[in-house]
Parts: structure tokens; C-alpha cells; sequence
């Protein structure tokens, strides 16, 4: 089957052939952190959305189709060729911090490209059996109870929570009302990057290999860290058996402070050097603690998260200290 995709920005086409046979996922976000990790533990035909303003590297082990999400006639004529089983929503725009600078276009991205997908599909993709989207817990913004169940209010805090706020409750709609088949997943902060040093495991771990001083930020908020082979599991266990209209969370229940990961971190590394607290300026509306209930997902599914700090912060450590970190991304 030759499809023609048009870009309209660029005003580029790019023609590929498909094959459909099998099952079929679409997944936004493949070329991402965790969508880079999770299509290598899905089986089947595996299509990627990507931007045409990525840069050009290496694509394998998935069908790449390039194309924007806020783009909705490149999405729709996607989506009517395609007719996929599965669709995988990871694709956002994702640092808190940055969203507080550019709200529209975390907005743009997060909620409208989004809804682009969702309404595309509900519209014109009768194949479809479920359409698993990556939430976060930041829509929880700041909770009295913890850890933090699925039933807990939502409060988001920053731009970024509301933009992702905003879509989960349109899906909760789109479920109510015409049975839409949306599984969402909130789960802890993700670790264990191989291309980026500016998140706080990797900052941390890179900084103690590569230097005798670290420079951190406030040292005080708890974070509930779950190492990306985790996560990834986590995503394959709700696409297998995820029940629609449901969300679930994902992560240990109980997580560690930014001063007690940089113990853990100095342990694993051997770090003997400074520790400079306080030298990045504090975000507003910042959340002390962020711990997750994955009670929910055991008892559903029997799943767990099985890689605890200091085994996740060692695999870290073990990767960059085989990579050249100056030469890395930021």
C-alpha cells in the first residue's frame, strides 16, 4: 500500500510503502526517551510519528511516517491509511520548568496535537482497540495523602500539568461519551537516558564522573524514581491489559529526596568531591513530594517496578562512564 503524506509547514511530501498485516501500533513520541526503549518490547508492525523538525539520525526497528501532531489533515490522512490496533500517546513536550516560559506552545503540542490524534481516531479509525496515553503525575500537583491514588483530585501546579490535565480530562469525555478506548498512565520520574545529562539522575551521575564539583538545585523534594526498563514494562502491561476508561499509576510508593539519590549516587560512583547545593533557580508552584499508589496495577495485573535506586543508579553510572560525556546532548 503506497500512502502520501504532506507536510504543510514545509510544504514536502514523503510517499512509503505499508505493510498491514498483523498487529498494528502507532506511536507518537517513538524517537523519545521511553518510546525509543518501549518499541524494542513491542511485537508486531511498529509505526512511528516523527517530527519533521527532528534531526536526521539513524531510524531502525519501526516504520517511520513523518509528520506533526498539531498538523490535522497529515494526521487524519495518516490515520485513515493506517488503521492501527494500538496507538501509544507519548509524544509531548515535557520540562516543567521550560513550560512556565512558553505555555501556548505547551499547549499547542500537549493538548491540541493531542486532541488531533484522539478525534482522528474516534472519527475515522475503526480498527482501534485501545489508546494508551502517557499522563503524568504531575497533574496531581500538591496532595495532602500519600502516596498518591488515581482517585486523588487533580491540581496541576505548572503550564505543562495543565496542557496534560486538560487532555486527560477530554479523554475522560471521549470515554463517557462514545466509549473511547483510553488507558492513561501516570508514572514515577523516569531514569536511565543514554542522550541527555540536564535531568537530575543523569545530572548528578554525570557530573560526579566528570568533574569534582556537582551543582544541584534545591536538595529537599522527594521524587518517586522508577529506571526506564521499569516504565517500559509498565507501558507493555497496560497496552496487553489495560482496562480502557481506566488510569493507572506506576512506581514504588515510597521515593527518595534529591539529597538522599546524591548519597546513593556518591556510593555507586565513588564521588569524593563537592556537593553545591542551590545553584538553579526554583520553579514556582513547585511540589515537595511526588510519591506514587501503584496498588491498583499489582493487584490488577501482578505488576511491580523490580530496578531499586541503587541498582538503577549503577546501570547509570556503569553506561556513562563507557560514553563520552562532554560529547553528549543537553
Amino acid at each position: 500500500m503506497a500512502i502520501e503524506y504532506l507536510n504543510k509547514r514545509e510544504n514536502k511530501k514523503f510517499i512509503r510503502t505499508l505493510e498491514v498485516d498483523g498487529m498494528r501500533y502507532f506511536v507518537t513520541g517513538i524517537t523519545g526517551f521511553i518510546g525509543s526503549h518501549l518499541k524494542k518490547k513491542l511485537e508486531g508492525e511498529i509505526y512511528g510519528l516523527v517530527r519533521w523538525s527532528h534531526k536526521k539520525e539513524k531510524i531502525n526497528g519501526f516504520n517511520p511516517i513523518y509528520a506533526d501532531l498539531r498538523d490535522y489533515h497529515a494526521i487524519a490522512k495518516i490515520i485513515k491509511d493506517l488503521q492501527p490496533d494500538v496507538i501509544i500517546n507519548l509524544g509531548a513536550i515535557t520540562p516543567v520548568s521550560l513550560s512556565f516560559e512558553k505555555p501556548f506552545e505547551f499547549m499547542e503540542i500537549n493538548l491540541i496535537g493531542a486532541m488531533n490524534l484522539a478525534e482522528i481516531n474516534q472519527r475515522y479509525n475503526k480498527q482501534l482497540k485501545k489508546f494508551v496515553h502517557a499522563s503524568t503525575p504531575e497533574v496531581y500537583g500538591i496532595q495532602t495523602e500519600l502516596p498518591i491514588k488515581e482517585t486523588a483530585s487533580v491540581n496541576p501546579n505548572s503550564p505543562y500539568a495543565v496542557s496534560k490535565a486538560a487532555f486527560d480530562m477530554y479523554l475522560f469525555y471521549m470515554a463517557r461519551a462514545f466509549d473511547f478506548p483510553v488507558v492513561l498512565a501516570r508514572h514515577a520520574n523516569t531514569y536511565g537516558r543514554k542522550n541527555q545529562t540536564h535531568f537530575v539522575i543523569e545530572a548528578i551521575v554525570t557530573q560526579m564522573l566528570n568533574s569534582g564539583t556537582v551543582c544541584l538545585g534545591d536538595p529537599k523534594p522527594i521524587r518517586d524514581f522508577m529506571h526506564v526498563e521499569d516504565t517500559t514494562d509498565f507501558y507493555k502491561v497496560l497496552i496487553e491489559q489495560g482496562k480502557p476508561g481506566e488510569v493507572y499509576n506506576a512506581g514504588w510508593g515510597k521515593g527518595q529526596s534529591i539529597r538522599e539519590v546524591v548519597e546513593i549516587a556518591k556510593e555507586v560512583t565513588g564521588f569524593k568531591g563537592e556537593i553545591v547545593w542551590n545553584t538553579i533557580p526554583g520553579r514556582p508552584g513547585k511540589i515537595d513530594v511526588i510519591e506514587l499508589d501503584a496498588t491498583k496495577v499489582k493487584n490488577a495485573f501482578g505488576w511491580t517496578p523490580k530496578i531499586k535506586i541503587k541498582d538503577g543508579l549503577k546501570k547509570v553510572a556503569d553506561y556513562w562512564r563507557e560514553k563520552d560525556i562532554s560529547s553528549s546532548t543537553s
